[in-house]
């Protein structure tokens, strides 16, 4: 006969929204420990153990809101499976401030280990269980913190408040994470939105979830509504947060950034699926010109109700005028936009620049593509922007929606930071030496649908 407990698992993997790997041994290590994981905190346990296949990822992130149980759940793994179940195991537990880092995992040891066999050296932050494994506690607070990890081998790495964390940091990190042993290596991570870590984390784990393109990662979203056994007081406390900070802390929006410039993008709300769109719809594109810098031309349409769709977008650098015409021309075909859009492109004024006898402008004319100047108002062009993304709390519906195929602009919007020199105005950011980043497609969304918004755009 099952135990309570076992039920309560078993029923919370019958509810699970999508298949889970929970082998009976590790029930076995978390019942005989006391620990009873909740419906989130399974699926956070099961992707711990897709990281033994070989094609499994090396990465796991639990985050979202403040309060669902994800440290308790990510120390559980580590310590009452992995380093259980392979003697010798090597583990750094780290975060940001070494005094919080030793507070909380004493905390943890004191509910997690209270039925476990082990021995904890508070003074060398050091926890060690009968078969050898071990924890190392750590802390990251300078770029100097991490540097007393670098060649030092890891076979498990807890990232705690993993967005407190630069990328350049987890990088580091990342080198240490390695063994000699039959056991492969893996990161787990927590977070919250915000920090100076918000972006490469969402870009890391949050986007390739939505986006249902998981590979090296495992990312399991969560709120305070995950946990049956949270204080009762907590929501109400989170709830008293204003701003971001509400977003981010009670709601666990990934869409926020302390400084967001659009504050009011919502990936929920604003972002949808694909679908044909009517023969009578107009549509338009916006075009952003570089070489070194992306060129990016986004295809747009209007609604009979002033709804305006972003429907593909073509993004690339280090091209010719001839390679992007040629997928532009693919990109209106694949999505039936009809044949008059290449006669409203709404383009920056760079494009027009007469340089020499030719114009870039002219150079994609002969391509087929012609361009007419953009309404390039920044400040205007931001509060159009800011106007279609509306506000439902304020009751004021969106009438700007995203395919959710724009990948470059979906990764844009939210990330775009205020000027702290005009704050009516976005913070110019480049492209990295990867290519990644950028400000590119915000101005190619904002050229065209400031033009169309001020009337000038006139359809045959």
């Amino acid at each position: 006969m099952k135990s309570k407990s076992e039920k309560h698992i078993l029923d919370g993997l019958g509810k699970a929204s999508r298949p889970l790997s929970f082998p009976p041994d590790q029930l076995e290590h978390f019942l005989s420990a006391g620990y009873v994981p909740q419906r989130k905190q399974l699926h956070f346990h099961a992707a711990a153990r897709i990281c033994e296949r070989p094609d499994g990822p090396t990465q796991v992130g639990f985050g979202g809101a403040r309060g669902p149980g994800k440290s308790h759940a990510s120390f559980a793994q580590l310590a009452l499976d992995d380093c259980r179940r392979f003697p010798g195991l090597k583990a750094l537990y780290i975060r940001l401030s070494a005094k919080q880092a030793r507070e909380q995992f004493d905390d943890l040891r004191r509910t997690v280990l209270k039925r476990v066999p082990h021995r904890f050296i508070r003074s060398e932050g050091l926890l060690i269980f009968p078969n050898g494994s071990r924890i190392v506690i750590g802390h990251f607070r300078t770029e100097h913190d991490v540097d007393q990890y670098l060649g030092i081998q890891y076979d498990v790495i807890l990232i705690e408040e993993a967005t407190t964390l630069s990328e350049t940091k987890m990088q580091a990190l990342r080198d240490s994470n390695r063994t000699s042993k039959n056991f492969r290596p893996r990161i787990y991570t927590t977070a919250n939105p915000g920090g100076i870590g918000h972006v490469w984390y969402k870009k890391r784990f949050v986007d390739p979830f939505r986006s249902h393109q998981e590979h090296d990662t495992r990312f399991i979203p969560a709120t305070i509504e995950d946990n049956a056994v949270i204080d009762p007081d907590y929501r109400r406390k989170l709830e008293e947060n204003t701003g971001w900070k509400l977003r981010a802390h009670r709601y666990g929006d990934w869409e926020i950034a302390a400084g967001q410039f659009l504050d009011n993008f919502n990936y929920d709300l604003h972002v949808i699926e694909p679908f044909p769109i009517p023969s009578e719809w107009h549509c338009f594109m916006g075009m952003d010109y570089g070489y070194k810098h992306p060129t990016v031309f986004l295809l747009l349409a209007v609604d009979g109700d002033d709804n305006v769709y972003v429907l593909d977008e073509h993004v690339q650098n280090g091209w010719l005028p001839q390679q992007h015409a040629k997928e532009v021309h693919a990109m209106i075909e694949r999505n039936g936009a009809h044949r008059n859009v290449r006669h409203h492109i709404y383009a920056g004024a760079d494009v027009f620049a007469q340089k020499s006898q030719y114009t870039i402008s002219d150079t994609y004319l002969d391509e087929g593509l012609a361009f007419t100047p953009a309404d390039t108002d920044r400040i205007q062009g931001a509060h159009e922007l800011r106007t279609r993304l509306g506000n439902p709390n304020a009751g004021i519906p969106p009438s700007l929606f995203i395919f959710n195929r724009c990948r470059n602009l979906i990764e844009c919007l939210p990330n775009l930071q205020n000027d702290p020199k005009d704050p009516e105005d976005v913070l110019k950011v480049d492209v990295n030496e990867e290519g990644i980043g950028g400000d590119d497609t915000y101005d190619a969304l904002r050229y065209a649908v400031k033009t169309y918004s001020s009337g000038r755009l006139y359809f045959a």
